[in-house]
């Protein structure tokens, strides 16, 4: 079976890369690439068709997979189309859902990669709670955004926090603020102790 990414024209390629799959990373070849995708070979651990069954097993619970590509400066999240063997080789066919083709901030100021990751949780500021919705979060901390202006005194001042969607529960410290809009608190936090949750479903993508 020949395995095409359908409709846009394709540039063969020959690029390396990182796959976050079934909770571990994975390197991969980039083959070819198109606007709306591209069409990879992942690096054989298991045999290719035991590596088919995991791609298979896992989108029945989500087809999402993060990836980065260094050279291209491309990291985010994709959506697996297709997998099959060819030549005992694993090719996976992936679409592009939300990526960022321009990460030279991650590369070059960040020490790990960022999934945008939307969800409720609370913080507590200057003696109250106040609601937040996560923007990202990686193993070192998360962006929040709160629907309110909250002025913080200093930065690395510690908050306890609370992140439904990977039930996380701790301390923080502040590392930066910012206001995009008049009645908006943009919050870089890092993590100093975490009481509940784990890490382990995130991707690292440190640039090596």
């Amino acid at each position: 079976m020949k395995l095409e990414l359908p409709r846009s024209f394709r540039k063969d390629l020959h690029l390396h890369g990182l796959i976050f799959h079934n909770g571990e990373e994975r390197s991969i070849i980039v083959k070819n690439l198109s606007i709306t995708g591209l069409l990879a070979e992942l690096d054989q651990q298991k045999g290719a068709e035991n590596d088919i069954k995991d791609i298979f097993n896992s989108r029945q619970s989500s087809t999402l997979v993060d990836i980065f590509i260094p050279s291209m400066r491309l990291a985010g999240e994709m959506e697996v189309v297709r997998a099959d063997s060819k030549k005992n080789k694993l090719l996976i066919a992936l679409e592009f859902k939300t990526v960022s083709y321009d990460v030279e901030d991650f590369i070059y100021k960040r020490k790990v990669y960022r999934k945008r990751m939307p969800g409720p949780g609370r913080i507590l500021l200057n003696g109250n709670f106040h609601p937040f919705t996560a923007v990202n979060v990686s193993v070192d901390g998360l962006m929040i955004l709160l629907n309110k202006r909250i002025t913080i005194e200093e930065t690395d001042e510690k908050a306890y926090f609370e992140f439904i969607n990977l039930g996380l529960t701790g301390e923080a410290s502040i590392v930066w603020t910012d206001y995009p809009h008049e009645n908006e608190t943009l919050i870089g936090l890092r993590y100093e102790l975490l009481k509940q949750g784990e890490l382990s479903g995130l991707p690292i993508f440190v640039n090596r």
